[in-house]
C-alpha cells in the first residue's frame, strides 16, 4: 500500500472515529433509562440523568459515567448504586423474587413481594399473606434468594452486526425477529481519485437480503447480489449450536445456502459454512470461518453459459475491538486453500486473500449498526465473499482495497 493510499485510509477511519465520539444518540440513551421500569418517572425525560449540563451534551456526572463503565446498559448494580434515580422498593424485585419452601408441603412456597410475604399453594391453588397465618412463620426453612439472571456474561463480546467485513458473525437472531442485511461495495473504484469522491462516484454493487428468527437457535435467510456477480439469490438457513451469551464457551454458527445465478434461475452452488468464535473480554472476540462450495464458479463468469463447477474450500479468519461502547475496529482474510477453485485462467484469478477491515457503530439498543470497510473482494453470498477483485482485470493485493459500507437493521 503506497503513502497516498495509507494516508487517505486513515483519514476515513479517523474521520468516522470522531463521528463515534462525538455523535452518540443521547436521545437513545434517554429512551432507555425512560423504558427501564425501575427509572423515577420525573427523571425520565430530564438530561440531567447523565450529563451535568441539565440541557443535555458536553461532560458526563458520576451515573453518566457508571452508565458507560457498564456498557451503556441498566445493570441491577447501577440501580443499587443510584438510588436518586431509582425506585428501589421495586428495583428489588427485577428478576425471580426471593423464594423459600415450607418445610413438610411439596406444595407451598413463600414469595417475596414488595417487601411482603406470601404463601402460594399449588394444590389449593391459593395465595396468602404470611402476616395474617402466623403459624406459618415457623414453618419457613431457611430463605435461599433465587439466584439473579444475568443473560449475558461480563466477559463475553456482544456483536453489533451479522458481518465482520465479509465474514459472517456468530450473533444470535432472536426468535420472531426480522433483521434487514444490507451491503454496498464500490470494486471498479479508484479510492485515492479525489475527483471520484475516494470511489464512491463509481460503479457499485449493492445487495440486499432478510434474516428471519423462527426459534432462538435457527434462523433463515434470503439475498440477491446484483448483475457485475451474477444476479444470485441465496436462500439459507443457520443454526446455533453453542452461543458464549447463553454461557458456553465459545460460539458456533452453521449455515447452509443455496445460490442460484440470473436470478435463481441457473447456475447453482450450495455451501456449507460455520463461524466459529471466542471472546477476549467482553471488549474484542476472534473469529474462525471455514466455508465449502459445491458447484463454484467465478463470480464474472456469464449465468447463461454453463461452466463447469467446482468444489471451493475457504479459510476465514477475523477480529473485532471495541475502541468505544459503541464502535468497534474489524480485519479479516478469507482465501481459497485449493488451487482449481482460484480460477488462475479466468482474469488475473484469485491469487490473493480477500482482505478487510472497517470500523463500525451501532446504536445502544443494538438494532442499528454501519459499518465502513475497505475490501479486495466485491463478493458478499457465501461462495462468492472468498472471490478478488482479479477477477475483474484488477489488482487483488492491498492497492486493490476498495470503499464500501455494511448496513443492518432490526425491523422487529
Amino acid at each position: 500500500m503506497n503513502k497516498k493510499l495509507a494516508v487517505t485510509t486513515f483519514a476515513l477511519i479517523f474521520a468516522l472515529y470522531l463521528v463515534g465520539q462525538t455523535v452518540q444518540a443521547r436521545p437513545e440513551y434517554l429512551k432507555q433509562f425512560a423504558a427501564d421500569p425501575y427509572s423515577k418517572p420525573e427523571l425520565r425525560n430530564q438530561c440531567s440523568v447523565c450529563h451535568v449540563n441539565p440541557a443535555g451534551g458536553g461532560p458526563r456526572n458520576e451515573f453518566g459515567k457508571a452508565f458507560t463503565q457498564a456498557g451503556l446498559q441498566i445493570t441491577t448494580q447501577l440501580r443499587r448504586n443510584f438510588p436518586d434515580r431509582f425506585n428501589l422498593d421495586n428495583a428489588g424485585q427485577e428478576g425471580t423474587p426471593p423464594v423459600s419452601f415450607v418445610e413438610g408441603s411439596d406444595a407451598e412456597a413463600i414469595v417475596m413481594i414488595d417487601g411482603k410475604k406470601f404463601i402460594i399453594n399449588t394444590k389449593e391453588k391459593t395465595v396468602r399473606e404470611v402476616d395474617a397465618v402466623p403459624v406459618a412463620e415457623k414453618m419457613i426453612s431457611q430463605a435461599k434468594p433465587a439466584r439473579e439472571m444475568n443473560p449475558i456474561p461480563d466477559n463475553v463480546y456482544r456483536q453489533g452486526d451479522v458481518r465482520l467485513i465479509n465474514l459472517p458473525t456468530a450473533m444470535p437472531i432472536a426468535k420472531g425477529s426480522l433483521w434487514t442485511d444490507f451491503t454496498h461495495r464500490f470494486p471498479y473504484s479508484d479510492p485515492l481519485s479525489s475527483s471520484e469522491l475516494f470511489g464512491l462516484d463509481s460503479l457499485a454493487i449493492p445487495s440486499f437480503g432478510f434474516i428471519y428468527g423462527i426459534t432462538d437457535r435457527i434462523h433463515v435467510g434470503a439475498y440477491r447480489s446484483p448483475g457485475d456477480v451474477g444476479r444470485p439469490i441465496m436462500l439459507y438457513a443457520g443454526a446455533s449450536l453453542f452461543d458464549e451469551q447463553k454461557g458456553d464457551p465459545l460460539s458456533v454458527m452453521a449455515r447452509i445456502g443455496l445460490e442460484g445465478r440470473d436470478n435463481f434461475k441457473r447456475t447453482f452452488t450450495t455451501s456449507i459454512d460455520a463461524t466459529i468464535a471466542r471472546s477476549v473480554t467482553r471488549h474484542a472476540q476472534l473469529y474462525f470461518v471455514p466455508t465449502i462450495s459445491f458447484g463454484d464458479r467465478p463470480l464474472n463468469s456469464d449465468p447463461r453459459f454453463q461452466r463447469p463447477g467446482e468444489t471451493a474450500v475457504a479459510l476465514g479468519i477475523g477480529g473485532a475491538f471495541n475502541i468505544r461502547p459503541t464502535v468497534a475496529l474489524m480485519a479479516e482474510a478469507n482465501y481459497r486453500v485449493n488451487e482449481k477453485a482460484r480460477y488462475l485462467d479466468v482474469a488475473n484469478g484469485i491469487r490473493r486473500p480477500v482482505i478487510g477491515f472497517g470500523i463500525q457503530k451501532w446504536s445502544v439498543s443494538r438494532r442499528h449498526a454501519f459499518s465502513l470497510v475497505f475490501s479486495n473482494g466485491p463478493g458478499t453470498t457465501f461462495s462468492q465473499r472468498s472471490m478478488t477483485r482479479g477477477l475483474q482485470f484488477s489488482d487483488d493485493g492491498f492497492q486493490g482495497l476498495t470503499i464500501g459500507f455494511n448496513l443492518s437493521r432490526r425491523l422487529f
